[in-house]
């Protein structure tokens, strides 16, 4: 015998399979951990590349300008 397709069924199973695959993911950031001065730092009226600056020369962290800046965005 020869199963009848059920086209919602088979919808609905795509759907749970594609939220499955697209879970958020989410990576902490090298710069969480400077949080406190980052925000100082730009609250202060530091720009973007003095922050960044700071960054590379005292604390060492490697990190590009466009991370500095994406960080300060939604963290500032």
């Amino acid at each position: 015998m020869i199963e009848e397709f059920d086209v919602k069924k088979e919808t609905e199973k795509a759907k749970q399979l594609t939220k499955a695959i697209r879970k958020p993911r989410f990576y902490r950031s090298s710069l969480d951990e400077h949080a406190d001065i980052l925000i100082a730092l730009h609250r202060a009226g530091n720009t973007t590349a003095q922050i960044h600056r700071f960054l590379v020369k005292e604390k060492k962290v490697s990190v590009a300008w466009s991370t500095v800046y994406r960080w300060v965005k939604k963290n500032g």
